[in-house]
């Protein structure tokens, strides 16, 4: 079985390449979803969420996750890995889970980011 976060991660490792990804990939957020990144501020709103993807991708030229997700009783949550170049060029490595709440229709109504190492830029 397909999860929303298996549609997530998919569609992270093409946003910042193929626009129509990055759209999809905003879809899979309720309306009023809040976002909880590792190390930021939570924002709220699908309009806020958009913003703060847009800066995510614009820091990343590639990336590449690999994850295992479980369904919890209100959602879904994933551990993974991630791998990457900066648009400075430097590379990048971490690991961490996702926590998601999901809401009546299916959307991610929140999303909490957790990341195992010192890195602190993550999605």
């Amino acid at each position: 079985m397909t999860t929303v976060l298996d549609q997530y991660f998919q569609l992270t490792d093409r946003a910042n390449f193929d626009e129509a990804a990055f759209d999809e990939l905003v879809d899979l957020f309720a309306e009023q979803a809040e976002v909880q990144p590792a190390g930021g501020s939570k924002v709220k709103g699908k309009q806020a969420i958009t913003q703060l993807y847009r800066m995510f991708f614009q820091m990343y030229s590639a990336m590449q996750h690999v994850w295992t997700t479980q369904v919890t009783d209100n959602g879904v949550q994933a551990a993974w890995a991630i791998a990457g170049r900066r648009q400075d060029g430097e590379m990048f490595a971490m690991q961490g889970i996702h926590v998601v709440e999901l809401d009546a229709h299916g959307k991610i109504q929140a999303l909490e980011v957790r990341v195992n190492d010192s890195e602190s830029n993550s999605h």
